[in-house]
Order: C-alpha cells, then sequence, then structure tokens
C-alpha cells in the first residue's frame, strides 16, 4: 500500500520536474520572494518560489515515504537475522550434542578394537599351547602303530629317561 501511494507521488513529482527550467535560477538581488524564472521550453510556466515550494514538500513527503518504507525493510531485516540467529544456535547445539555423542562412541570403538586385539592374542596363545601338548614322534615302526603304540611310547620314554 505505501509503494501505490508513493507511486502516486511519484507521479506528481515527475510533473513537477518536468515543469524546472533547464538552468539554475538564481536568487534576485533585492532578495525578494521571486526566483528569476526560467524555463525549460516554449511556453512552459516560470519557476517561482511557491512552485519550488511544492517541489521541495513533494520531494519531502517522498522521502518521508521512503524513509518509512526503509525502516520498515531495516526492521524485518532485523527480525530476519534474529531469527537465523536463533536456527544458528539451535543447530550449533545439536551439533554440539552430537559430536559428544560421536566422541563416546569413538573411545568405545578404541575400547572394543583393544579388546578383540586382546582376544586375538589369547586365542593365538590358547592355539600354540594345544599344538605345544601333542607330542611328535617320528620313526616310529609300522609294527608299533597298528598294534601297541601307547606301550612302544611308554617303553621308549623309560629307555630314553630312566626313572
Amino acid at each position: 500500500m505505501a509503494s501505490q501511494r508513493h507511486n502516486k507521488k511519484e507521479g506528481s513529482l515527475k510533473d513537477l520536474i518536468n515543469k524546472t527550467p533547464a538552468k539554475k535560477a538564481l536568487p534576485s538581488a533585492e532578495g525578494g520572494d521571486m526566483i528569476e524564472p526560467g524555463t525549460l521550453g516554449d511556453g512552459e510556466a516560470p519557476l517561482t518560489r511557491t512552485f519550488m515550494e511544492q517541489l521541495f514538500g513533494s520531494l519531502r513527503e517522498d522521502f518521508a515515504t521512503l524513509k518509512q518504507e526503509i525502516a520498515a525493510e531495516v526492521k524485518e531485516l532485523k527480525r530476519e537475522v534474529v531469527d537465523l540467529g536463533q536456527r544458528v544456535d539451535t543447530l550449533e547445539q545439536t551439533c554440539d550434542a552430537q559430536e559428544k555423542e560421536v566422541d563416546c562412541h569413538r573411545r568405545e570403538i578404541l575400547t572394543l578394537q583393544d579388546k578383540n586385539q586382546e582376544l586375538q592374542y589369547q586365542t593365538e596363545d590358547l592355539k600354540n599351547r594345544l599344538w605345544c601338548s601333542y607330542i611328535r614322534i617320528k620313526g616310529v615302526p609300522a609294527q608299533a602303530v597298528a598294534g601297541a603304540l601307547e606301550y612302544f611310547v611308554v617303553c621308549l620314554f623309560q629307555h630314553v629317561a630312566p626313572t
């Protein structure tokens, strides 16, 4: 609505400006109310103090309207900046909470990786111990394997390490 009022005044302002002279008018030497008349073209009205007052009055009204529109826009921009600031604060709080959660998960992952590595070492150690519990004896005669392997091994150990 303000822009419609501004457009009406702009139209009347254009009418006033079109009547202004092309050359600057100087005040009269006596300091009277009249300003030396000037014309834009043939048959145009002279430039008078009344005309100038109307022109400046119209300009003042247009500037006041423009000032109000700018103030409204600045107020709206301030509101939007405050709104954006609040949104950014909300996002930062959300991100901070998620960052803390991610750090907690990272620590938990590192702990689990350490436990996994320890369990792998224990599994490898148990496998090695299992292999160590078996005794391999090379050079056992075939007839001992077929019949009395245990008797052969007992006799062998008694012969190698007598008690």
